[in-house]
């Protein structure tokens, strides 16, 4: 696979025209910020599957008042909602963090509350597309700064072809000092990262193995992109920060920080979500499997343009990939063993032995892989036709399968089988 540039440069962007969505920001009332902030990371913690999240907002939304416990409790729509989520790049000016920025991060939630199921598109910021209301095509990010989040909305929508209800922005100055308010995060750094990149105030200097990270280097780590993989690293890169972020939120002496956290970043998020409708979500956590939750990114492949680096999307994926997480048509059951793929490192070689006999108990086809270097433990899903109750088996009987991120890949990263690859990597 080709080496993606790690940022493309516009020598200018235009300015941001007028939203004309609606916006409300929580800045005076403190109940409304902690919500608004915790759906924030709600949200997007829902990537990483920990159960840790659902017992914290469990004990916040859950409380003794005079003795008698209470509970938020409203009715959600009938139908599916599709949230997009974005966190875009730090502004030029602090008091107007979205001007002429771009979206770093882009996620498509769709939530069908009855169902109880929430499935997470991440949408590569490289993505070549038609950006609405301009004839030549751009990358995706560009949308928020040539027309703010209207323009991102539609054109996600045209590309997609979906509706989407609602969006939450959260500039990329938020994640910053959020992170430095609760006083950093620890993270397994994989490989070692060095990289400057004046144009963008970019400088990246960390060093493999677990580390302690500010909220600048924690940006710095999610922004890292030379390592041949571009977009596909950033966003492997950003999900196991939220699993880090997940263990760090556990910690009660972080939950007392929180009231501070929110009062310095505020002034850095936008939504159209009404305080009412927020607080609708976030009791949506204490009903759902966190285990369950499908997370997949839009399946393409790079291509490269002079200085220019674009991810290329596949219609077809694309199509299949919507029509399973956001109109979650379902496939008929596979007609065949199930067939996995173990990647494993020296050092877990006794593992993936055991966990081999395991799956072939089951009937299971197993592919037993000895590789030098992975990052971190993750189950990766390949083929959509697996279906959920072929995974829950999997996730009550087996240990390894227990707790694991488990991520769609449809692009066949880290591919040992046709359906399934467990790694394990001992991290």
């Amino acid at each position: 696979m080709m080496e993606i540039e790690s940022e493309f440069r516009d020598e200018s962007l235009p300015e941001v025209k007028p939203v004309r969505r609606r916006k409300r920001r929580y800045k005076n009332n403190f109940f409304g910020q902690f919500i608004f902030c915790f759906i924030c990371v709600f949200l997007v913690a829902l990537f990483i599957y920990k159960d840790e999240l659902k017992s914290f907002a469990s004990g916040f939304f859950t409380a003794n008042a005079k003795n008698q416990k209470w509970e938020i409790s409203l009715p959600f729509s009938a139908k599916s909602q599709n949230i997009l989520l974005m966190g875009v790049d730090v502004s030029e000016n602090p008091e107007r963090p979205f001007e002429n920025t771009r979206s770093d991060s882009i996620y498509l939630v769709t939530v069908t509350p009855h169902a109880k199921n929430v499935n997470v598109i991440s949408i590569p910021r490289d993505s070549k597309v038609y950006i609405h209301s301009r004839q030549n095509p751009d990358k995706i990010n560009h949308a928020f700064a040539y027309g703010g989040i209207d323009a991102s909305v539609k054109t996600i929508e045209q590309t997609l072809g979906v509706k989407i209800d609602h969006y939450i922005v959260v500039s990329n100055r938020a994640l910053i000092e959020f992170i430095d308010a609760i006083g950093g995060v620890d993270i397994y750094i994989e490989k070692d990262m060095k990289y400057t990149d004046n144009t963008a105030k970019l400088h990246i200097d960390l060093q493999k193995g677990n580390q302690h990270l500010s909220g600048s280097e924690v940006e710095g780590y999610m922004r890292y992109r030379k390592d041949g993989l571009g977009d596909i690293g950033r966003i492997r890169r950003q999900q196991w920060f939220l699993n880090a972020l997940a263990a760090k939120l556990k910690d009660p002496s972080v939950i007392i920080k929180i009231p501070e956290a929110i009062k310095s970043v505020s002034k850095y998020m936008q939504t159209d979500l009404s305080f009412y409708e927020l607080a609708q979500y976030a009791s949506l956590v204490k009903s759902t499997d966190l285990s369950n939750v499908k997370v997949a990114m839009l399946p393409g492949e790079p291509s490269q343009r002079g200085n220019v680096a674009y991810w290329i999307l596949d219609p077809v994926g694309v199509q299949a990939l919507v029509n399973k997480f956001v109109y979650e048509q379902t496939q008929e059951a596979l007609d065949r063993p199930l067939e996995a793929g173990i990647l494993y490192t020296a050092n877990n070689e006794e593992r993936a032995k055991n966990l081999s006999s395991e799956l072939e108990a089951k009937g299971i086809t197993v592919n037993l892989r000895e590789i030098r270097y992975q990052s971190h433990d993750h189950i990766a899903i390949h083929n959509y036709d697996v279906s959920q109750e072929t995974l829950d088996d999997l996730k009550n009987t087996i240990d390894e399968f227990k707790n694991k991120q488990i991520e769609y890949d449809a692009i066949g990263i880290n591919k040992a089988a046709k359906d399934i690859t467990i790694i394990l990597a001992g991290s």
